[in-house]
């Protein structure tokens, strides 16, 4: 199978998601969202609200069977009337979950259900540092077709009291995930500058798609630029302007994604993982991996074991 690089990276962050929960509110009413790790999806079924960003973001009108993907990367306003005087801290909203369920002046006019995607380790930060603070889709839109049955069946399983319903639940919620991430691509502005538009790049993607599967290997600027049928300083501008960081930086991190992966694995030493992953030696993997993951191999790997332990 031909490599697939947004897989490949979200299974090595351990993508996972949790039920959110379910928000029913009336009135006039404003959420402060402080930023955040992971990504929330919210999909308002009853009802409208409006999200804003910090500063000069322009403010999202989100209608019932529309879904937003929020990426935690700054502050965001939601609610009815974003200049309510006296806004709702998310915290404090969180204090009167109950069953699952979040109510704002005795709800009914406004309904929504969420769910919470977690990452493990440092790629996400890397990564998605790039991505808007919102992702809206339109659920009328001829763009959120494929979402539609996904959506669907998400809000009648949520609601539903079936058998494995849970487990539905828990492998629904990526797909729509990868789903909404599809229809940002397709009708985004090219010009954007982020992982995921650089993924999608006739040139670039080759590059990913040889630094995925071949990590072992020992690439070099040149060796890459080759790949992507660019010059060497083409090709090193191309990709710090779409991805933030240098083309070997990128393969020091996804290879430290993969070594913590290894480390983790019962019966690997710190020298099978740096020999696995393409490092003549032990005291040059460590050295990158004290710098990319801010402690030793060993030292991570004893974390990780005390951390199973107390599970």
């Amino acid at each position: 199978m031909e490599s697939d690089t947004l897989s490949d990276v979200l299974m090595k962050m351990r993508l996972k998601s949790t039920s959110a929960g379910i928000l029913s509110a009336a009135g006039k009413w404003a959420i402060e969202y402080p930023p955040f790790e992971g990504f929330k999806l919210q999909v308002v079924l009853e009802g409208e609200r409006y999200y804003i960003g910090e500063g000069k973001s322009k403010v999202i009108h989100v209608k019932a069977g529309d879904c937003v993907l929020m990426t935690g990367k700054k502050p965001m306003v939601v609610g009815t009337d974003l200049n309510v005087k006296k806004r709702i801290q998310m915290e404090d909203l969180l204090k009167t979950k109950n069953g699952g369920a979040m109510t704002i002046n005795g709800g009914g006019d406004m309904l929504s259900i969420g769910t919470y995607f977690e990452f493990e380790g440092h790629l996400p930060k890397v990564l998605f540092e790039g991505l808007p603070a919102c992702i809206h889709v339109d659920g009328n839109s001829d763009q959120a077709a494929i979402l539609r049955w996904s959506l669907e069946r998400f809000k009648a399983e949520f609601f539903g009291k079936n058998p494995g319903r849970a487990l539905i639940l828990n492998h629904l919620t990526p797909i729509m995930l990868l789903q909404i991430l599809r229809i940002y691509l397709g009708t985004s502005d090219k010009k954007q500058q982020n992982w995921l538009m650089a993924i999608s790049d006739p040139q670039l993607s080759k590059v990913f798609d040889k630094m995925h599967l071949q990590y072992q290997h020992p690439w070099s600027l040149e060796s890459l630029a080759d790949v992507a049928g660019l010059s060497r300083s083409g090709f090193a501008l191309a990709f710090k302007k779409k991805v933030g960081i240098s083309p070997l930086d990128y393969l020091t991190n996804w290879r430290m994604q993969i070594a913590c992966d290894l480390l983790r694995t019962e019966g690997q030493t710190v020298a099978s993982v740096a020999e696995a992953i393409g490092y003549e030696s032990e005291s040059a993997f460590s050295v990158a991996f004290k710098r990319v993951i801010k402690s030793r191999p060993g030292q991570y790997q004893r974390q990780i074991a005390d951390l199973k332990i107390i599970l």
